[in-house]
């Protein structure tokens, strides 16, 4: 008996970006065709805020919405976006792409010019939405996020916590810094110690040293005298040569 084999899964590779922005256009859009294509969607704008929050730049992008818990919160926010009140809300947007389109041309104060020029913008999938403020006033709160935010430790918006990540271990970094530092000072306190040894007092004789003339006659008795310097075969003329 043959055992039927299940259908391979297929794979997709995702490419997906958190953020905060205000919604704008909500609209519902019926594409031209035929089939699966031709089904209406729910669509909307978000201007996504990025850079310093004191003054912050936006990046726009017109999305899809995909997921039926976001149909569902979007499409109940028209009322306000219409109505033009500030609505802010935490995303998450995949499978963005750019998407080049012709406008037409205006001038410096808005009026027509009748010409035709090259735009872009960003597209993709709304597929999750973290939390809602309409006048900087929050009306919901995705309950998810508020467990994954509680179990990172970070700020309540789930996706942000992503972020934080990144910054955690930064103390210890600072500590791990200082650590090659601290020995130091007690290394080179000890490194004398070595040196401070009699390590050369054989060498003496020598006359590497100036203590030797003065130890060395009470040592060998009257050595560097003219008989030693006979017998030593000049060693005192060396001598004299060398601290010259």
């Amino acid at each position: 008996m043959q055992q039927q084999q299940a259908p391979a899964q297929r794979e997709f590779f995702n490419l997906h970006a958190n953020g905060i922005g205000y919604l704008s256009r909500v609209r519902w859009v019926t594409p031209t065709g035929r089939g699966r294509k031709a089904e209406p969607f729910l669509a909307c704008a978000i201007s996504a805020l990025r850079g310093a929050a004191d003054s912050p730049d936006y990046t726009y992008f017109d999305l899809r919405v995909s997921s039926a818990e976001a149909i569902e919160l979007i499409e109940s926010l028209q009322k306000e976006v219409d109505e033009r009140r500030k609505v802010l809300i935490s995303f998450r947007i995949a499978d963005l792409y750019a998407h080049p389109y012709e406008r037409d041309e205006r001038d410096q104060k808005g009026r027509p010019t009748g010409k035709k020029e090259l735009a872009g913008l960003i597209k993709g999938r709304l597929i999750l939405v973290n939390s809602v403020r309409v006048d900087g006033q929050l009306v919901y709160q995705r309950a998810e996020s508020n467990a994954e935010a509680a179990h990172v430790g970070s700020q309540p918006q789930g996706d942000e916590a992503f972020y934080d990540d990144h910054g955690v271990g930064s103390p210890e970094q600072g500590g791990q810094d200082e650590q090659p530092h601290g020995p130091a000072p007690q290394e080179r306190a000890q490194a004398p110690a070595p040196r401070q040894q009699p390590q050369y007092r054989a060498p003496a004789p020598q006359g590497r040293t100036p203590s030797a003339p003065t130890r060395q006659p009470a040592r060998s008795g009257g050595y560097g005298s003219t008989p030693g310097h006979q017998r030593q075969g000049g060693y005192a003329d060396r001598r004299e040569h060398d601290y010259a």
